[in-house]
């Protein structure tokens, strides 16, 4: 018996860092048991069920096959040391480690009309982007610029529905979405004492699907900053320690969990170079790179698969 479904993978390209670093960029919706994998050169990137190991310096192919299905990504590897990879120029080392996977924004799309994306600037900026192209049909966007999740609970700074300020949970409820997408967080981040209250200001609604996504990597101009910083706990050491606790935190309270810092980063753990529009903005290619992980994930949850 052949099983209905497509195969979907993470991302398009995936480029390592070093030789050793896995990966899994398998997401479903078939039993990757059940899937054939192959590389084109196992001496660079070796694939086992969906993981990748990168074993040597160069670029393949990988691929998964079911029936008549057939997925692949385009994978590599940068250096066998760190000491290699850091002599590496500058550009490679700012570009993406990852590409989200194709989709046609053209496509019309009515999966969001339902929906509603709470967030500060980084979701505003998103919003102005997205309403010149429609990409996301109908979504809500409740967006306001240097709010905080601290700021929203303790009613230091509203959001705005229809041209009006209003509190958070009145404007999700006037609108009647079913589904609320949440990128909140740069803020408290940032802030010494927001951050310590980051995760006691959650309070999920069971009155509507919950989405959480990740915080975003900030960008620097430094051209070769250290990999590892031992003596500072820098926003972004901080955003991937609070982004494993939200993780956590969605699965723990039946939310789903989107990963958009996994398409954002480059080499360093910062905001690749080509999606920066300052150092905490994405410019209109980082935009168009998050609209194409919420299209693609939006097709896989359409054909079965799950945030959860």
């Amino acid at each position: 018996t052949v099983m209905e479904g497509d195969l979907f993978l993470k991302a398009s390209s995936v480029t390592f860092s070093l030789v050793g670093e896995q990966e899994d960029i398998y997401l479903g919706v078939i039993p990757r048991e059940l899937a054939s994998w192959e590389s084109d050169d196992p001496s660079v990137v070796s694939v086992e069920n969906g993981v990748l190991t990168a074993t040597g310096v160069g670029t393949t192919t990988v691929r998964a096959s079911y029936a008549d299905r057939s997925v692949s990504c385009t994978v590599g590897c940068l250096a066998e040391t760190e000491e290699a990879l850091l002599q590496l120029d500058t550009d490679i080392l700012c570009a993406p480690k990852r590409l989200p996977p194709e989709v046609d924004l053209e496509e019309p799309c009515t999966y969001f009309d339902n929906s509603a994306i709470v967030g500060d600037s980084i979701t505003f900026i998103m919003f102005q982007w997205e309403s010149k192209s429609n990409y996301l049909g109908d979504m809500l966007f409740l967006a306001r610029g240097g709010t905080s999740l601290n700021g929203i609970v303790h009613r230091f700074s509203n959001i705005y529905y229809k041209g009006t300020e209003a509190n958070l949970e009145d404007a999700i409820q006037q609108s009647g979405v079913e589904r609320v997408y949440f990128l909140l967080g740069s803020n408290d981040i940032g802030d010494p004492s927001q951050r310590l209250l980051y995760f006691e200001n959650w309070d999920i609604s069971p009155d509507v699907e919950i989405i959480m996504i990740s915080n975003l990597p900030q960008y620097d101009d430094l051209d070769r900053p250290e990999r590892t910083q031992p003596h500072i706990r820098t926003y972004n050491e901080l955003m991937v320690e609070y982004n494993a606790q939200l993780r956590q935190y969605a699965e723990e309270h039946g939310c789903g969990y989107l990963d958009l810092s996994y398409y954002i980063q480059d080499h360093f753990g910062r905001m690749a170079k080509i999606y920066h529009q300052d150092n905490y903005h994405l410019n209109e290619a980082g935009c168009l790179s998050w609209m194409k992980v919420l299209r693609y994930y939006a097709k896989y949850e359409l054909e079965g698969g799950t945030l959860s």
